[in-house]
């Protein structure tokens, strides 16, 4: 009798952990390769609490993103759609940006958000880390995070709402004067905090957990994203764990960021109810950046459509959700299940036993048996992509694919009209290196009209008119440009290994904005005033550069002053106000020509300088620039 009871308690405790809902966390890495975590293959940095998620739950080998690129990445694991029906194709900048590249400015609120179906259904939603869905650069009326479903929500300086914002630190730098950078965002919502970026994941884990802890003695159901930005550039890691490089900086921060996950994944595994009926999702939003983290053996990087763009590492826990592992020394491995990110909207939906908004058709698939390790099955219909409008060349492919679909063993690449195709077995070639589309023709026809099917039934964008070939390049000797002027990175004069020579008047009416800015973060060069001083900055390889006017320099606020800056083609840098020379500096090779575009008198898509205030302070008569 004691036996039967006992199956009795044990029959009915496992039919109530079966119907109660599953608390849902979504770990969103930025930019990180698919190779990148060490449980996927990477020796040269460990990160050993992912790795533990992993052995104690599944991890898969084909699982693919919607994007090679942030914002519709994050679009559609956030709606379970394409992202192009809600024309967020590229990421999100400012308005002329947006605008040129036949963007929305941001996500619709109407979009069907897996936050907003969850909390219809009594969960507790939060937001912690980086949106980049609205609200960035000089779109300061997007709508709150709030707006999409979520209770409450931190992020980092592309949204709207409160924010953690980073302050930096070199070694040898005084502690007690950090950098701080994207400043202006501090006008992106109220609640502002300025942290280390080397801690900044922990500060949003830090918010995340107390709000989990309330959910559970409000006895609620959560579902947390936590969407972390430290493996986007720039790299700042721990002063002490400081690296020499691209590579080595991204891999201290690397494994800083597994270090603070650490905190996070103990909550949960340590606490026995959410232990029990916690599901834990990790990936990537797209590939890695080139020269920082890998795409493992895959093609391509962010940007491609190849699959080192696109393809990304998921892992699944879940203890009491994910049949036991058997105590195997590296976990599940699912290497045949092809599905995405679009496909995890409706999938968590079915699992919380929630039901779909009314009138709403995902483009993904329920797959609840192959996400909780159960099943090995794929996607019914094929995955397809599309280029983001601006990035038809980078990373030194000056001819990227425009369209591409995931069909059973084959991945299909091609462009807007169909040319150019390329077609691989993902079975025998996943490196993406045989290009088998000679060999098969019907198969090749068949899938074309797919792509361009699916491509037309969309809301177009303006990537057909922004095809950069490398003989298109602009390369006039002279430009007139004029105050507002906005360029993008086609319409910008192509700059690399050129003499460029700015000539500006001006009449200053502040200490702080930029002149010209062209290009970004990465590579570039702008003429700014800081601080009342005039500076030259140049960026190669992420590395800034300035030339900066002495404090002496005090003409440039008397009236209408003329400015010359000169960047010779070793890198050379000089500088004069009403004809006086006033700086020089080094940087020390050539320009590089930058993907991102032109602005004058202001700078608000990635920040080529490090400045105080972007918008110029007065008028800009006259600007010429010169190459020679």
């Amino acid at each position: 009798m004691k036996n039967l009871f006992g199956f009795v308690v044990v029959g009915l405790f496992f039919t109530f952990s079966l119907e109660a809902r599953p608390n849902l966390i979504l770990v969103f890495i930025d930019d990180m390769g698919w190779g990148d975590f060490s449980c996927f293959g990477n020796e040269a940095a460990q990160t050993p609490n992912v790795d533990r998620m992993a052995k104690e739950g599944v991890r898969f080998e084909q699982f693919y993103v919607n994007s090679p690129i942030c914002s519709p990445s994050r679009t559609a694991i956030s709606t379970g759609q394409y992202p192009q029906r809600w024309k967020i194709t590229s990421y999100l900048s400012n308005r002329d940006h947006n605008q040129q590249r036949g963007m929305a400015q941001w996500l619709d609120p109407k979009a069907p958000m897996l936050a907003r179906s969850l909390q219809k259904a009594g969960y507790a939603t939060g937001h912690f880390g980086k949106w980049h869905m609205g609200g960035q650069r000089n779109v300061d009326d997007a709508p709150p995070i709030t707006d999409y479903g979520f209770d409450a929500s931190l992020t980092n300086f592309e949204g709207m709402g409160p924010k953690l914002l980073p302050l930096t630190l070199k070694p040898g730098q005084d502690p007690n004067k950090p950098g701080r950078i994207w400043g202006d965002a501090e006008r992106l919502g109220k609640g502002v905090r300025w942290m280390q970026r080397s801690k900044i994941t922990e500060g949003f884990v830090d918010e995340a957990i107390p709000f989990m802890t309330d959910a559970a003695k409000a006895d609620k159901p959560f579902y947390v994203n936590l969407w972390p930005d430290d493996v986007h550039s720039p790299f700042w890691p721990p002063v002490d764990k400081w690296g020499n490089g691209k590579r080595e900086l991204y891999l201290q921060v690397l494994k800083e960021m597994d270090r603070q996950f650490g905190k996070l994944f103990d909550f949960i595994r340590e606490d026995e109810a959410l232990r029990e009926n916690t599901l834990v999702l990790i990936c990537s939003d797209n590939g890695p950046e080139q020269g920082a983290g890998v795409s493992g053996p895959f093609r391509g990087y962010k940007t491609h459509l190849y699959e080192g763009g696109v393809r990304s590492s998921l892992i699944a826990w879940g203890p009491g959700l994910i049949p036991s592992n058997n105590n195997e020394s590296m976990g599940k491995v699912n290497e045949k299940s092809v599905f995405s990110a679009v496909d995890l909207v409706p999938t968590l939906l079915e699992l919380a036993d929630v039901p779909h908004p009314e009138g709403v058709k995902y483009d993904g698939e329920s797959l609840p048996d192959v996400l909780l390790g159960k099943s090995d099955a794929s996607r019914k219909q094929p995955l397809l992509f599309r280029r983001p409008p601006d990035r038809d060349a980078y990373y030194g492919d000056n001819d990227l694919p425009d369209l591409a679909i995931r069909e059973g063993k084959w991945k299909f690449l091609c462009e807007y009209d169909g040319s150019d195709a390329e077609l691989f077995d993902m079975e025998a070639d996943r490196g993406e290196t045989k290009n088998l589309a000679a060999k098969h023709p019907e198969l090749v026809a068949r899938l074309t009209k797919v792509c361009i099917d699916w491509h037309k039934s969309l809301p177009p964008d303006n990537g057909p008119n922004m095809i950069r070939k490398p003989k298109k390049r602009p390369t006039k000797a002279l430009y007139d440009l004029k105050q507002g002027e906005n360029l993008s990175g086609v319409e910008a004069p192509f700059c690399e290994g050129r003499k460029v020579t700015i000539r500006a008047t001006v009449e200053v009416n502040g200490k702080d904005g930029v002149i010209l800015a062209h290009g970004g973060d990465k590579a570039g060069y702008a003429l700014y005033i800081r601080d009342g001083k005039l500076v030259l900055g140049v960026r190669r390889d992420w590395k800034l550069t300035e030339a900066v006017s002495s404090s002496s320099s005090s003409s440039l606020l008397d009236g209408s002053v003329v400015v010359v800056a000169t960047i010779g083609q070793t890198g050379k840098m000089s500088m004069s106000v009403a004809g006086k020379q006033v700086a020089t500096a080094d940087a020390k090779g050539k320009l590089t020509q930058p993907g991102d575009g032109l602005q004058v008198g202001n700078d608000l898509i990635k920040p080529v300088g490090k400045y105080t205030l972007t918008q110029f302070p007065g008028k800009i008569t006259k600007l010429s620039l010169q190459f020679d």
